[in-house]
């Protein structure tokens, strides 16, 4: 899976995530159809929270159809990296239902579980949490290593 990928899926499964994340939407106030990412052909949504950009992803997997949440928070800095490691690895230690994680020059914030079985609580809660952790941790982990946050 690419970090801005939405492969389609098909079957009613995708219908229906794709009716829980809209719920989410709906409840934010936000119209779901102006957050559809151009071309993920209703498989693939963003919104904003603080400075943080999110995005939800229904992707399909060899295992069934995924649910993935990610956020682009920051540049990975030039200097320090070896420190800057060690602190996305302690940062993680104390985060709950999403992760740190690297992809090319960027640090995510992100999430991800099977569609099977989910409910709307959860899909609210898995995109709230990653929305969260990404804007709290943004500014600050850019500021303390002296790098940049990401630029859609």
């Amino acid at each position: 899976m690419s970090l801005f990928g939405a492969h389609k899926v098909t079957g009613t499964s995708l219908d229906e995530v794709a009716g829980l994340i809209q719920n989410y939407f709906k409840g934010r106030g936000l119209d779901p159809h102006k957050q559809e990412i151009p071309g993920a052909e209703g498989c693939g949504w963003w919104l904003t929270e603080g400075s943080a950009k999110v995005y939800v992803f229904v992707q399909d997997s060899p295992a069934g159809p995924v649910l993935r949440i990610t956020s682009p928070i920051l540049n990975i800095p030039q200097n320090n990296q070896e420190a800057f490691s060690r602190r996305l690895l302690e940062l993680n230690s104390n985060l709950a239902s999403c992760h740190l994680a690297t992809y090319e020059n960027y640090v995510l914030v992100l999430t991800q579980r099977q569609t099977l079985g989910i409910v709307q609580e959860e899909v609210d809660s898995m995109v709230w949490n990653v929305a969260y952790v990404a804007d709290l941790l943004d500014d600050k982990l850019a500021a303390e290593f002296g790098t940049t946050l990401y630029k859609a």
